[in-house]
């Protein structure tokens, strides 16, 4: 019959052995997640170069800028361009959505709110009550996190740029 001692010994090796191939296990997703979302980058700096290349292209051309602005339908709606958050921009430059959603988010923070979720600018917006309208919101506030004119200090919550 094992001592118990033994059984002890043997369950902590055993317990050890878990936590190190766990260890190596999350290494290798660290590593996954660092390379999907450096992928994640060069695909936006390759859209936004397109998109700038285009847009240099139709002025060269004489064409008008709206043919390149204009937004691909999407499952959750129409593609929305944002251009990059510059001192003294003002949220007039944004599109109409976009706008709404900082200037919701604005009014929230001088109220002293914590900040704004998705949900709240579903609603603000005047969307129907849906999770993929409530995605589509939270996608267009990630955006705007992405370029410049919110942050999000948790998740999900979104408050006006860090100044």
């Amino acid at each position: 019959m094992p001592s118990v001692l033994g059984v002890l010994e043997r369950r902590e090796r055993v317990a050890l052995a878990r936590a190190e191939e766990l260890r190596a296990e999350l290494e290798r997703v660290q590593a996954a997640v660092v390379e999907a979302e450096e992928a994640v980058r060069r695909a936006v700096i390759a859209r936004e170069e397109t998109v700038a290349a285009l847009a240099e292209a139709a002025g060269e051309a004489g064409a008008s800028s709206a043919a390149v602005d204009a937004p691909a339908v999407g499952v959750a709606g129409p593609r929305v361009e944002v251009p990059l958050w510059r001192e003294g921009s003002g949220i007039e430059v944004l599109p109409p959505d976009c706008a709404r959603i900082v200037a919701l988010v604005r009014e929230d923070a001088a109220g002293g709110g914590q900040g704004v979720r998705a949900r709240k600018m579903r609603e603000h917006l005047g969307w129907p009550a849906s999770d993929a309208k409530e995605q589509a919101a939270r996608f267009r506030a990630k955006r705007l996190v992405e370029r410049g004119w919110l942050s999000e200090g948790r998740p999900g919550l979104f408050r006006p740029r860090a100044a």
